[in-house]
């Protein structure tokens, strides 16, 4: 396991990095979830279309899909992909956060960009020539979060991009949102903007900016920072009369 400010690759280079307690449980729920959901579906007609992210479904009130779509994939290739890429990424981060923390970011970034992607999905029908709102599943909303994390935190890190090119993070966070914008175009805005959602949940959770307190904070330091005009008897401190 590479410690934070390495500038060893991220990737199959020394082996699989270590995954703790939640990572191991994210992949196994994820596997079985989407196992159990993909045979239900064609025995009873409830399953993985049951769970994943619909905006419309949302809009109905069926306000469990922000828990249930992350541990939902209804490809095998997606499947396998999303394991292996939260294996990665999840041993990385939860090493260094914490089991607890860790939980609480995958949790509240999934469920955060869910909540942000439905007025996104809206907005992106409007600007786009989409015709559908799509439907989204699977981890990756908070795997944008973690790409996001990662650049914020250790922007110089390497990351074996497809395990084959050694990229910084913050190329990374560009390649990948260009890569969804691309699948996006294809498949439904839904994919786009919880690809977005996750990546703005990832920035807020890391720089702490969803709190209201810091956003007045910087309005008051920018209001005290800037320059007074009118007519002054004494002038302010730093000026002179000539």
């Amino acid at each position: 396991m590479m410690p934070p400010n390495s500038n060893r690759p991220l990737g199959f280079a020394g082996g699989l990095p270590p995954a703790g307690r939640t990572t191991r449980a994210l992949c196994v729920t994820l596997f079985v979830v989407s196992l159990v959901g993909s045979l239900t579906q064609r025995s009873f007609g409830l399953g993985v279309a049951d769970l994943s992210f619909q905006v419309g479904a949302l809009l109905n009130l069926e306000v469990w899909r922000l828990l249930t779509y992350p541990f939902v994939e209804s490809s095998p290739w997606n499947l396998l992909l999303s394991i292996l890429f939260l294996w990665l990424f999840g041993g990385w981060f939860e090493s260094r956060w914490g089991t607890r923390d860790f939980f609480r970011f995958f949790m509240i970034a999934s469920v955060g960009a869910g909540v942000l992607a439905v007025p996104l999905c809206m907005l992106i029908n409007l600007a786009l020539p989409f015709r559908d709102l799509g439907l989204a599943e699977g981890p990756g909303a908070a795997l944008d979060a973690m790409l996001v994390a990662m650049a914020l935190t250790s922007p110089d890190s390497n990351v074996l991009f497809g395990f084959v090119l050694p990229m910084r993070a913050r190329t990374v966070v560009l390649v990948v949102l260009g890569i969804q914008l691309v699948i996006g175009i294809q498949t439904g805005s839904a994919v786009l903007s919880i690809t977005l959602g996750g990546m703005a949940m990832g920035y807020l959770l890391v720089t702490g900016n969803w709190r209201p307190k810091r956003w007045l904070a910087r309005w008051r330091s920018a209001r005290l920072r800037a320059p007074r005009r009118g007519l002054y008897v004494v002038p302010p401190r730093g000026r002179t009369l000539h």
